[in-house]
């Protein structure tokens, strides 16, 4: 699991050897692109990629805990 940002904007994503997962806000409009920095660079990142710091733990307890968060995932096959 890599986590990165701040301020309020975060970027989830899980990798495993057969898919990366990308925690989505559904919210958030699919075409807009907002610069985050992230491990001390600055990235262009789908709108919908960035989550709130809720959702980054909601991420956690799911991913680490198995619990039900009912989050979207935007899912990349290997």
């Amino acid at each position: 699991m890599m986590i990165g940002g701040g301020a309020g904007e975060y970027v989830v994503t899980v990798e495993s050897d057969v898919e990366i997962r990308n925690l989505i806000d559904s919210g958030q409009d699919e075409e807009d692109f907002t610069e985050l920095t992230v491990g001390g660079q600055a990235c262009e990142y789908p709108t919908t990629y960035l989550v709130n710091l809720e959702m980054v733990k909601m991420a956690i307890m799911e991913i680490f805990f198995e619990t039900s968060a009912q989050l979207n995932w935007g899912i990349i096959v290997k």
